[in-house]
């Protein structure tokens, strides 16, 4: 297997710490969406989440590394989700039997997740840590190269378009991740494309998203990621885009995945 993997998909989230991948500002506009986070008329990723979660459990089978203990192919697998937001991604990987720790700077996002992942058994054992970005985590647990505090899985789903360094975000991914891990990550390409409808359409036409959730000289293409990985320690093994089947009509957003298309979501 290899040494360490990557496997990008479409994904794209975000983060106040003093490390050397915040933005304060980023940190600030998302914390604002702490009490509509899980309202899927105002929230996109919701619908892409389980296109995502299946991809990510059917990536793992192909490398051998789920377990299928009791059912659930994520048990004792240690996860980690950067940048969880109000823990969309978090929930679902505890609910398929992962030990899940989950961060992100945004303290009020973060209380909120808290508070909603009570409301199921499966997922009250979250390890939610607000205030805290990657780096924060990887000095904290690596201070003494201790690979118990490595992880199986790690997600970057819908962050490194909203942070400063992103070569610093990825270079502690890579210490975090376990030898024959697997790294999840995702962003919107940087295309004519992909400025004219997540920002222009989705922000300022459609009022999807609130105006200034993206910018777009801070997206970034598969090649891009690709070399920041490799210069991290990673190794690509997919890529996909992912596209709307159709628009948020009925109060919600469909999603399927699209090896050829990564324009925008990938």
């Amino acid at each position: 297997m290899m040494e360490k993997m990557s496997i990008f998909s479409t994904f794209c989230r975000h983060f106040s710490s003093n490390t050397a991948s915040v933005s304060t500002e980023e940190v600030t506009k998302f914390s604002e969406m702490n009490q509509t986070w899980w309202d899927p008329r105002k929230n996109p990723l919701i619908g892409m989440n389980p296109v995502r979660v299946e991809y990510i459990v059917e990536s793992l089978k192909q490398h051998g590394i789920t377990s299928d203990f009791d059912g659930r192919p994520l048990s004792h697998l240690k996860a980690l989700d950067v940048g969880c937001g109000g823990g969309l991604l978090s929930e679902s990987l505890a609910r398929l039997g992962a030990t899940v720790t989950a961060i992100d700077p945004s303290i009020p996002l973060v209380e909120s997740a808290k508070q909603h992942s009570q409301r199921d058994l499966q997922t009250q054992s979250i390890d939610y840590r607000g205030g805290v970005t990657i780096e924060d985590l990887s000095d904290s647990l690596l201070q003494d190269d201790d690979s118990d505090h490595q992880y199986d899985v790690i997600c970057i789903l819908d962050v490194i378009e909203h942070v400063t360094d992103v070569n610093s975000m990825l270079r502690a991914a890579s210490k975090l991740l376990k030898p024959d891990g697997i790294l999840f990550c995702s962003t919107i390409n940087k295309t004519l494309k992909s400025h004219m409808i997540t920002i222009v359409g989705a922000e300022y036409v459609m009022r999807y998203l609130p105006v200034g959730t993206h910018d777009w000289n801070l997206f970034q293409s598969p090649q891009d990621v690709r070399e920041r990985m490799k210069r991290a320690g990673l190794v690509e093994v997919g890529v996909n885009g992912m596209v709307m089947t159709h628009p948020r009509l009925d109060g919600t957003w469909a999603w399927r995945l699209e090896p050829t298309d990564t324009d925008v979501n990938w």
